[in-house]
């Protein structure tokens, strides 16, 4: 068996759907290296396994016990990769012909980057926020309430977002959406996997977090494009769905536990030359 380039992974919670969609995806993609496909089933309860084993053989299938999140989703498959590359995929995504093949090149080139993010495009063919710089304690408040939207606050949340950047060119981020996530294999021996505290929300903000501390570069590459069908089931309409929407309980939970690890630390890129600084 040849030693594969990257390694895919996705992690999946009843989205039977939506995973025989990506993987069909990527067959049709006809990749161009020697992969691996990882899947992790968080215990749906479903029949996803059951139809990844039969439809998708290629794919190596993982049951997790329990849903334990989205991080210890993806570090259950990290025990079992064998490419240079880890590539995350959520069930959501779609890939296009040729693009990871640039992206692998790409990467190759740029040792010292540890972490990439592809340009992220909605179903219509616009692009969609997927770059972000690491949040203040506002941001999960104005993020997910309707006080983002108010003209005096709205540059606060359009800054987090990176609203200003040029999604053509390549550059430095603080990090990306972990929905399409390339990582560097040799780097994750000194960055470390996914912090098991974060169930949802943050996992990815951390990880790229402790690439900066550890002297990598997360960039953003805008030559390998990935379709995300996003919804943001955390966002709350009304106050009473802070108590009633458990998607936003847990990202407020998460918020917390990630201004408690950080709490008055430096900003990981202070040192770092980066035009976005």
């Amino acid at each position: 068996m040849n030693q594969p380039r990257i390694s895919f992974i996705t992690v999946g919670y009843k989205h039977l759907h939506l995973v025989r969609h990506l993987l069909s995806g990527v067959e049709r993609a006809e990749l161009g290296l020697p992969f691996e496909y990882i899947f992790v089933d968080n215990a749906s309860g479903d029949g996803t396994s059951a139809m990844v084993r039969e439809r998708f053989p290629w794919v190596k299938v993982l049951d997790a016990e329990a849903n334990r999140g989205y991080g210890a989703g993806n570090n259950l498959a990290l025990q079992h990769v064998r490419g240079e590359y880890v590539l995350l995929c959520n069930p959501d995504v779609l890939v296009f012909p040729k693009e990871i093949e640039a992206w692998i090149e790409w990467m190759d080139s740029r040792p010292d980057i540890a972490i990439s993010g592809p340009r992220v495009l909605n179903p219509d063919g616009s692009d969609q926020e997927s770059c972000y710089r690491f949040p203040s304690i506002w941001t999960p408040l104005l993020r997910r309430t309707i006080l983002g939207a108010l003209p005096f606050l709205r540059s606060s949340v359009e800054r987090h977002v990176m609203k200003e950047m040029d999604r053509t060119c390549e550059q430095d981020v603080d990090w990306v959406l972990g929905a399409a996530m390339l990582i560097r294999k040799s780097a994750l021996e000194k960055i470390g996997h996914f912090d098991e505290n974060f169930f949802m929300y943050y996992e990815e903000a951390d990880i790229c977090r402790r690439a900066w501390e550890s002297g990598f570069r997360v960039t953003y590459f805008p030559e390998s494009r990935f379709i995300h069908y996003h919804e943001r089931g955390s966002r709350i309409r009304y106050p009473w769905e802070i108590v009633t929407n458990k998607l936003t309980r847990i990202h407020i939970q998460s918020a917390i536990k990630y201004f408690f690890k950080y709490f008055g630390k430096p900003h990981p890129r202070a040192n770092a030359k980066s035009a976005l600084q």
